[in-house]
């Protein structure tokens, strides 16, 4: 999947609409999460940072994973333009291995649909949560394939409420809220952004 993302990567954040979007599932993190500056924060699937950097303030430390090269390279030159010291972008493909550590969130915006095996991921990362911790998804409401101009790489056609609360309580984590967030034109009508977060016990 890097392949395609690699090529994207130098020209991603010139799409409005991708921007928006990062921007409107951070106000609702922000606003539904108990956000602390001393929390630890995991995001998979960072692309080029459009979410992490919007985070970045209200955290302690990001920990931004992508599987695509061309992404990371362009997140860690604007972290570097920027002097910001608290996000550490990271090439890894999640869904063969993990960061080490303890996190308080886990954060992943625009990236489950790219995830085969949802049950398996949701499990490690359950096991990265610290005691009433929080794992945050933003993505599309279920579609019907329309959404991607090309869906290679795309596992997913979106998510259902019942579908995404179903794997949370299958990892062992607690549903927290789902919320419509944001919605995205394309093809003539509306895709629908959700904001599904889950909490460990604890």
């Amino acid at each position: 999947m890097g392949n395609i993302f690699d090529e994207a990567a130098r020209t991603w954040d010139e799409k409005p609409s991708r921007v928006e979007n990062a921007q409107k599932v951070g106000e609702a993190i922000l606003k539904f999460l108990p956000v602390s500056k001393e929390w630890r924060t995991l995001e998979i699937g960072a692309g080029t940072g459009l979410l992490t950097l919007y985070l970045q303030p209200h955290l302690c430390e990001i920990v931004a994973v992508d599987s695509s090269k061309g992404m990371v390279e362009v997140l860690r030159e604007k972290v570097g333009k920027l002097g910001v010291k608290n996000v550490k972008p990271l090439l890894m493909d999640a869904e063969r291995e993990l960061p080490p550590g303890e996190f308080n969130l886990i954060v992943l915006h625009m990236t489950l649909h790219h995830v085969k095996d949802v049950p398996s991921l949701f499990e490690r990362l359950r096991e990265l949560l610290s005691s009433g911790g929080f794992l945050a998804i933003g993505d599309l409401l279920k579609e019907d394939g329309t959404f991607h101009r090309d869906n290679t790489g795309v596992y997913h056609f979106g998510f259902s409420k019942e579908e995404l609360f179903g794997y949370f309580k299958e990892a062992g984590l607690e549903p927290y809220l789902f919320e419509l967030v944001h919605s995205i034109e394309r093809n003539g009508r509306e895709y629908p952004i959700f904001l599904a977060v889950a909490k460990t016990p604890g």
